[in-house]
């Protein structure tokens, strides 16, 4: 997996196999995955030649690619395109949330704001970060608690 594009300071794309939700890191990045979808190869694009005919030939340029748009957690130097991504892993959540023995969730409400319509991701991540720093567990429920309601409050029933 790397990264595509960057998207503005907090956001960019990366190619690869990814599922909404995933946490991801860089070098200096560690980020989140908001969205999915895909993007027709560029042999396709510019050619102009019918679909069939290329996959005959040339299966693995004519498949296309699958981008993830994510939105940066954490950042000491901002990602650059072609750079290697990685799945984060329990030790790098811990690391971000709890530096300084203290811990905080500064991205959150930027988070909230970006997934205004997707409130589900914000939620699923807190019950990840429950189960990865379990001594925080009250000050996160107490947080999944309102992004919920926020949820049902958005609702029409």
């Amino acid at each position: 997996m790397r990264i595509l594009r960057l998207l503005s300071d907090d956001e960019f794309e990366v190619e690869g196999e990814l599922k909404i939700g995933d946490v991801i890191k860089t070098s200096g990045t560690l980020a989140i995955v908001l969205s999915l979808y895909h993007e027709d190869s560029e042999i396709r694009k510019y050619l102009g030649i019918e679909v069939g005919k290329i996959e005959e030939f040339m299966p693995d340029l004519s498949a296309g690619e699958r981008i993830a748009k994510c939105f940066t957690l954490y950042c000491k130097e901002l990602p650059k395109p072609g750079e290697e991504v990685d799945l984060a892993d329990e030790r790098d959540l811990r690391r971000i949330h709890l530096e300084g023995n203290e811990f905080s969730i500064p991205y959150l409400i930027a988070l909230m704001k970006k997934c205004r319509d997707r409130l589900w991701i914000v939620r699923d991540y807190l019950d990840r970060l429950m189960m990865v720093i379990p001594e925080e567990r009250g000050v996160i429920e107490i947080i999944k608690a309102e992004v919920e309601y926020r949820m049902l409050k958005s609702m029409e029933l």
